[in-house]
C-alpha cells in the first residue's frame, strides 16, 4: 500500500488496500471473497510466540485488535459460504415444492367447497334455486327478498320513499399485495353464485387469466441467516453478497465496538437492505427468537427463527448450543466452530472435556476425530431433549479447530435412534493403539417390516479390560457420536459447485477441494451411507432431493484410523510405504482409504486382528525385528509372539503361496481397481477371515501397485504452512 495514498469517504466504491476515512479515523480496506472490511492500518494479524517479554512486545509497532479478525481462517469462511450456498439451494427447493403443494391443496379445497351439497337454507321453494336468507328483527331467519319487502313497507309507512324490488347483495373483498385486484363474490336473490375478479375496473370470471397474474414474479422462499458472534461482520457480509438465496442476514455481537465496526462495514459494502446489526448477548438473542413475547402471537405472527445459525466463538461453542438449536427452523442448518482443540482432542483436561461436551476424550493419533464425535454427541443429546434430530452433513478437523455443519429436524421418531448411535471406545492408548467400540443402545428391524423398529439396550462388554492384542490396560473414551460424520450427497454438491467458482473470490479453493475429496473418500468404508441415494424415494414431483436425508438408523461401523509408522514403532520395525499396507489390505478384500484429519493415515473396514497380522507379516517378510529390540513387558512382545512359524528348512509355506499367486498374476495391480469394492473383494484370492484361525491363514501380499491411489488431479489434501506465526491468535480487547 502506498504511504502517500489519500483516504476516501466511506461512501466510495470499496476496493482492496484503499484507505477510508470515517468519523476522523483512518481505516485500511481488506478484501475477502466479495466482501470488504475496514481495519486499522496496523492491526495485528499474527502473534509471535517468542515475543513474550514486554520489551519485545514494545518493539512491535502493530496494534492490538479491538475487534477480532484472523486472516488465516479464510479457509473456514470460504468453506462456510460454499456449504451454506449448497444447503440453501436444497432447502429453498424443498420450500418451493411445499409451497406449490399447499397452493394446489388450497385450490382443491376451494373447488370442493363450491361443489358441496347445498343446505336447506340455500334451496328455494320447489327447488327453484338458492335463496339468500337473513335474520329479521325478531331473530327468525327469512328469505332476503321478503325481508327487503318488509323493510320497504316499513319505510313507506314512516314516510320514507324508496324504490321497491331492491335485493341484497353480499360482497367480500380480498386485496393482495401482488395485484390491484379485489375479489368479489356476488350473489343475487334467486341466482347462482358467481366469482368474479375486478381489476382496474374490468370484470373477469374465475376461468379468465388475469394479465397481472401472468407477470407476477415467482414466489421466493424466505432464507434467513444469523451470524451470532459476528465480530467484524465479515461472515455476514460474505453471506449477504455471495449466497443468492439469502433474503436477510442478522449480524449480532454483544460488544458495542464490534457492532459499530459491523455497521461501518455494512455501510461501506452498501448492504444496508440485507444485513441487520444487533447488539445483544447471543444467548439472549437466540432464546428471544425461540420464545417471542406472548403479545406477538396471532394470525399474522411470522416466526423469527433462522434457516441457518452460525456459531464461530473464540474457544468452545458449548454454551451456545442449546439456544442455537431452538432458534433454528425445522430443517435448518447449524454451523459450529470449536477452537479449543486442547480440550476436545486432548486428555490434558479430561474433566473440562466432560463438562463441556458430555464425554471423555480419546487419546492417540485419532484424537481429533474423537473430538469431532464429542462435539456431535453434545449437539445430538442437547437436541434430543426438544424432539430434534441432527444429521451431520460435514464434520472436519481443520488446523487448530473443528468445524461441523449439521441439519436439524423436528422428528421425535428419529430421536429414538439416538441411543443406538452413541458409543464408547475401549482404547489401548499407551499400548498398541488398538480400540474397540461399544454402542450404548441398538435398534433392530422387525422381521418382514421396513418401517417398524425395536429399540433396546446393547449387550456389554465388547472387550476385556486388557487389550487382546498386546495385553496392555485399556481406557474408556466417550460417550461420543457413533453415526456418520458426513452426508456424501452434500459433499458431492459442494465439489460440483466448486467447478464454477472464481479462484479470485475463493482463494482457498484448492484446499477446500482437496479436503472435501478426502472427506468423501472416508465414506467408502461404510457402504450404507454411500448407497442410500440409489434407493431413496423421489419427491412428489418425481425428482430427487439435492441433499437427501441419511437413513436415521445409519451408524459408522468403522470409526477412527491408524498411521503405519505408529504401529511399526510398537513392534520396532521399519515403517513401510503406505501403498504396501493399503495393497495388502485390499488384496485381502477390505476397503482402504485415508482420513482428512492427518496425513499418512489409513482408514479401513479391516478389524484389528487382520491389521496386526499384516504388520507381523511385514516384519517377518520385509523388515525383520532385531533380536532384543522388543522386551518382554513391552506392548509389541505379545503381538510378535503370534508371528507365523516357518516350516523345515526355513521356508515359509505362506511365502510359497504368495510367490505362486504373484507368478500366476493373482494379486497384482494389472486389471485390478485401486479401491476394492465389496463384490470385487469377495472375488479376490484371499477372502475375509471370519475367525482367529482364518487370520493366521490369511494370504498377505504386499502389492504396491494395488495400494497406490488412482492417478488424477493433484489435490492439496492437508494444510501447508501459509506463513510464519499463523494460528488462532489472541482474543480481541473488546469494549
Amino acid at each position: 500500500m502506498a504511504t502517500d495514498q489519500q483516504p476516501v469517504a466511506i461512501a466510495a466504491h470499496p476496493k482492496a488496500d484503499q484507505l477510508v476515512e470515517h468519523d476522523g479515523k483512518i481505516y485500511s480496506t481488506v478484501r475477502e471473497g466479495r466482501a470488504f472490511i475496514l481495519v486499522p492500518p496496523k492491526a495485528r494479524t499474527s502473534v509471535d510466540p517468542q515475543a513474550k517479554s514486554k520489551s519485545k512486545a514494545a518493539d512491535d509497532s502493530s496494534q492490538v485488535q479491538d475487534v477480532f479478525y484472523n486472516p488465516i481462517q479464510q479457509f473456514n469462511r470460504d468453506l462456510s459460504v460454499l456449504a451454506i450456498k449448497a444447503f440453501a439451494e436444497d432447502l429453498c427447493r424443498r420450500k418451493r415444492y411445499k409451497h406449490d403443494d399447499e397452493q394446489v391443496k388450497n385450490k382443491r379445497k376451494k373447488e370442493n367447497k363450491r361443489k358441496r351439497p347445498r343446505t336447506r337454507d340455500e334451496d328455494g321453494e320447489n327447488g327453484e334455486g338458492p335463496v339468500k336468507v337473513r335474520r329479521s328483527q325478531d331473530g327468525s331467519r327469512v328469505p332476503a327478498e321478503d325481508a327487503v319487502v318488509d323493510a320497504i313497507e316499513s319505510e313507506q309507512t314512516s314516510g320514507e320513499t324508496r324504490q321497491s324490488g331492491v335485493g341484497e347483495v353480499q360482497t367480500t373483498a380480498e386485496t393482495t399485495d401482488d395485484t390491484n385486484g379485489v375479489t368479489v363474490t356476488g350473489q343475487a336473490s334467486g341466482g347462482a353464485g358467481v366469482d368474479e375478479t375486478i381489476t382496474n375496473g374490468t370484470t373477469h370470471e374465475n376461468d379468465t387469466v388475469v394479465p397481472e397474474a401472468q407477470n407476477r414474479p415467482p414466489w421466493k422462499p424466505r432464507f434467513r441467516i444469523l451470524d451470532a458472534l459476528s465480530a467484524t461482520g465479515l461472515r455476514a457480509l460474505r453471506y449477504a453478497s455471495e449466497i443468492p438465496e439469502a433474503t436477510a442476514v442478522v449480524a449480532n455481537d454483544r460488544e458495542r465496538k464490534a457492532t459499530r465496526s459491523i455497521k461501518i462495514n455494512v455501510e461501506h459494502n452498501k448492504l444496508d437492505s440485507m444485513i441487520t446489526t444487533t447488539t445483544s448477548d447471543a444467548l439472549g438473542h437466540m432464546y428471544g427468537v425461540a420464545y417471542p413475547p406472548p403479545d406477538s402471537h396471532g394470525p399474522s405472527h411470522v416466526s423469527g427463527k433462522y434457516d441457518v445459525v452460525d456459531l464461530d466463538p473464540y474457544g468452545t461453542a458449548a454454551p451456545f448450543i442449546d439456544a442455537a438449536l431452538q432458534a433454528i427452523e425445522d430443517g435448518g442448518l447449524l454451523c459450529v466452530t470449536c477452537t479449543d482443540s486442547g480440550v476436545f482432542a486432548s486428555c490434558g483436561y479430561s474433566e473440562k472435556t466432560f463438562a463441556l461436551y458430555g464425554g471423555m476424550p480419546i487419546k492417540g493419533i485419532h484424537s481429533h476425530e474423537g473430538g469431532l464425535r464429542l462435539i456431535l454427541h453434545s449437539l445430538a443429546t442437547t437436541a434430543s431433549r426438544y424432539g430434534l434430530a441432527i444429521e451431520p452433513l460435514l464434520s472436519l478437523s481443520i488446523d487448530f479447530y473443528a468445524r461441523v455443519f449439521v441439519r436439524v429436524r423436528k422428528s421425535p421418531l428419529e430421536v429414538k435412534f439416538l441411543a443406538g448411535k452413541i458409543m464408547t471406545a475401549y482404547n489401548c492408548d499407551h499400548g498398541c493403539g488398538a480400540w474397540t467400540t461399544q454402542f450404548i443402545g441398538r435398534h433392530v428391524k422387525h422381521k418382514g417390516s421396513d418401517t417398524n423398529w425395536k429399540y433396546t439396550i446393547a449387550q456389554a462388554p465388547t472387550a476385556d479390560s486388557n487389550c487382546e492384542h498386546c495385553g496392555s490396560k485399556t481406557h474408556l473414551a466417550g460417550p461420543m457420536w457413533g453415526g456418520p460424520l458426513h452426508n456424501p450427497a452434500f459433499v458431492e454438491k459442494i465439489l460440483d459447485d466448486l467447478k464454477n467458482v472464481d479462484e479470485e473470490i475463493y482463494k482457498t479453493k484448492a484446499r477446500v477441494e482437496g479436503m472435501l475429496d478426502t472427506a468423501l473418500d472416508e465414506m467408502i468404508v461404510n457402504p450404507e451411507t454411500m448407497d442410500f441415494r440409489s434407493v431413496k424415494p423421489t419427491t412428489k414431483n418425481g425428482e430427487k432431493d439435492i441433499i437427501p436425508n441419511l437413513p436415521p438408523e445409519a451408524i459408522d461401523h468403522h470409526p477412527f484410523f491408524f498411521i503405519p509408522s505408529a504401529l511399526c514403532k510398537v513392534i520396532k520395525a521399519q515403517s513401510p510405504p503406505e501403498a504396501l499396507i493399503k495393497g495388502a489390505l485390499r488384496h485381502a478384500g477390505y476397503k482402504v482409504t485415508r482420513s482428512h484429519c492427518k496425513p499418512g493415515s489409513i482408514k479401513t473396514d479391516a478389524p484389528w486382528p487382520v491389521i496386526w497380522e499384516v504388520f507381523r507379516e511385514w516384519a517377518r517378510q520385509r523388515s525383520p525385528v532385531k533380536e532384543g529390540a522388543v522386551q518382554e513387558l513391552q506392548p509389541g512382545w505379545k503381538i510378535l509372539q503370534a508371528t507365523r512359524k516357518t516350516i523345515d528348512g526355513g521356508e515359509d509355506k505362506h511365502a510359497k503361496s504368495n510367490a505362486k499367486a504373484e507368478a500366476n498374476g493373482i494379486g497384482t495391480a494389472e486389471g485390478t481397481p485401486d479401491i476394492v469394492t465389496e463384490e470385487e473383494g469377495t472375488r479376490s484370492p484371499t477372502r475375509r477371515p471370519t475367525d482367529p484361525e482364518d487370520v493366521k491363514r490369511l494370504n498377505v501380499v504386499f502389492d504396491e501397485k494395488l495400494g497406490r491411489d488412482k492417478p488424477g488431479k493433484r489435490l492439496i489434501r492437508y494444510q501447508e504452512n501459509p506463513r510464519e506465526n499463523w494460528g488462532p491468535m489472541v482474543k480481541a480487547r473488546g469494549s
